[in-house]
């Protein structure tokens, strides 16, 4: 790796406003047997009795920043019908800044009725950069066939409700949601956005010094009084929601460390439809170049 690259990957490791945090996505797997070093996301639907691949990753999604992650401490999936416990299957991902694998999990998720099922996912007390230890919540939710429960809550003790439905979502939609803490809307605090990278040397956003666009990668807004937020998606792909809490301290090994939660929503945003106009150019092009023939 040139030394520039890095250079660059030291820099986003020490930038504490990029938390780690864990990283929900499906996986094409038929078309990462192409290129198997790298993941293929797909989006969260699926049918009924059609298995369904996700990957559950951790590091610094907005810069394919993969590292070892411990198993969850619990997994869980919301059905139509109840809850069912995940037992992760462990699997390496690409870490593509050392060239590497890294430990992360699968779970394969075969559903029986059609619905919208929660994947719940709780980590282990983790100390992290900062010198801070966090445990970490994060859900998605797999949409299969009927849209029902999709505001369902995996009962975290910090948790995102969403009340626009978390699927479905095209680029620069606006979403709407709410942070609870034990099942009360917090009335400060900053959310946090992030759109997840699978490569790091894909385009970063710069100004014309060169110089990397910071708040570009991850966007911020403040909580409202009553705990709502709204966001909203640039491009395609999937995205992380998070919201950080600080609990006061806990013991870690054998001292004291700052304790924190953090709770993460991901949700999926498909592309906006071309515009006609430009369909239409397009044809017409086309057209004008084939008659030259």
């Amino acid at each position: 790796m040139p030394l520039f690259w890095i250079l660059l990957f030291f820099l986003f490791l020490a930038n504490k406003s990029f938390a780690q945090k864990p990283i929900l996505f499906t996986s094409d797997e038929k078309k990462s047997l192409v290129k198997p070093q790298f993941e293929r996301v797909d989006n969260p639907y699926g049918k009924v009795q059609a298995e369904k691949i996700w990957t559950v990753a951790y590091g610094q999604p907005a810069f394919a920043n993969f590292l070892d992650f411990a198993p969850p401490e619990r997994a869980y999936l919301l059905t139509p019908n109840g809850s069912v416990r995940l037992t992760p299957l462990r699997k390496e991902i690409f870490d593509p800044w050392f060239n590497k694998p890294r430990i992360a999990y699968s779970l394969a998720l075969k559903p029986d009725l059609p619905g919208d099922y929660i994947l719940c996912l709780e980590t282990k007390n983790m100390i992290e950069p900062g010198d801070v230890v966090r445990k970490h919540f994060a859900k998605t939710v797999f949409h299969v066939e009927k849209e029902k429960g999709w505001d369902k809550l995996c009962g975290f003790d910090l948790e995102i409700k969403p009340y626009t439905r978390p699927y479905g979502l095209v680029s620069k939609v606006v979403f709407w949601g709410r942070v609870l803490y034990q099942g009360e809307p917090i009335s400060e605090g900053t959310i946090t956005v992030e759109r997840l990278r699978l490569k790091p040397f894909e385009k970063l956003p710069k100004f014309e010094t060169g110089e990397i666009n910071f708040p570009v990668l991850q966007k911020t807004t403040l909580l409202r009084e009553d705990g709502s937020f709204f966001v909203s998606f640039e491009e395609e792909g999937w995205w992380v929601i998070s919201f950080t809490l600080r609990r006061g301290v806990t013991t870690y090994g054998n001292r004291e460390y700052p304790f924190e939660l953090s709770t993460h929503l991901w949700v999926y945003v498909f592309p906006q439809e071309e515009d006609k106009a430009k369909q239409e150019k397009h044809r017409e092009k086309k057209k004008r170049l084939s008659s030259q023939r």
